[in-house]
């Protein structure tokens, strides 16, 4: 039933892309470490007569995803040739959404491949957005009352990833074995729930700014039992980042704006709901 099939990838897709995504990125990791004990995986191997090397054994799980677009696509094109239009665009939805999930998973296998990173990073939840930018010196940031112009200070490239729990930043390096996949270096993080955006440097318009917010106050019954509640106290810059276009750096202060709302609503839920249960 094509129709069927296309319904049951499109609906799966997500958690194809999130089950394979953490997988990748831990098979990433798991790479490095047999390398460095390769003879002691070798040795085991041999003395236990299995026929597979232990990485052959954990690309079987990312192959999978390759086998489906392979499945998909043959049997869309054969359903073409014999003039089953509707069912060919069914099957091809379905290869669809394998594409896009093996596009994350590829993703999250450079990802993994990050350098000095101290996060789990599969730990971080769904990868939400990642893309290039610039990062501006920290130094000489602006005062009050007073406009602060980021064209005397050179930037330097790198790459910004927006996971549901972690805004993450890395230098870059250029890779001449993936050329559109840069060597990665960690240079900072912070939690999405101490974030605070600034969409507007000075007058460059391309540029935000991400401040760590030092006193987080999102408890629901604070702020109904306490008539003068004070919101957020201190905050101070952690990165300066200039995007390519001011359309490109409004979807970055729209897409990790969103998802700090969405954790501060989940905490208040939350809050409230300890309340209740201790009255």
């Amino acid at each position: 039933d094509a129709k069927m099939m296309r319904t049951l990838f499109l609906s799966e897709q997500p958690n194809l892309s999130r089950k394979y995504g953490r997988y990748c990125i831990n098979h990433t990791r798991s790479s490095i470490i047999i390398d460095q004990n390769i003879k002691f995986f070798s040795l085991y191997q041999f003395n236990k007569g299995i026929k597979l090397r232990v990485d052959g054994m954990l690309i079987k799980p990312i192959q999978r995803l390759t086998r489906y677009h392979m499945f998909l696509s043959s049997i869309s094109k054969t359903c073409k040739e014999l003039g089953f239009v509707e069912a060919s665009k069914d099957f091809a939805a379905a290869c669809d959404s394998i594409l896009s999930a093996a596009s994350h998973t590829n993703t999250m296998m450079w990802i993994g491949k990050m350098e000095n990173c101290p996060l789990d990073l599969s730990g971080q939840g769904q990868l939400l957005k990642h893309g290039q930018v610039l990062t501006r010196s920290l130094a000489g940031s602006p005062k009050k009352g007073r406009k602060w112009s980021t064209s005397s200070l050179k930037p330097s490239s790198c790459h910004l990833f927006l996971f549901q729990q972690t805004v993450v930043l890395c230098r870059t390096s250029e890779n001449c074995e993936e050329q559109n996949n840069p060597h990665l270096y960690y240079a900072g993080h912070i939690s999405v729930n101490q974030v605070r955006v600034r969409d507007t440097v000075g007058e460059d318009q391309n540029t935000f700014e991400v401040h760590k917010l030092e006193h987080v106050k999102v408890a629901v019954m604070e702020e109904t039992n306490t008539s003068k509640s004070k919101s957020d106290t201190k905050s101070g810059v952690i990165m300066r980042l200039e995007c390519q276009s001011e359309e490109d750096k409004d979807d970055w202060v729209r897409a990790i704006n969103n998802e700090v709302k969405q954790l501060r609503y989940m905490a208040r839920n939350l809050s409230s709901l300890t309340y209740l249960l201790t009255e």
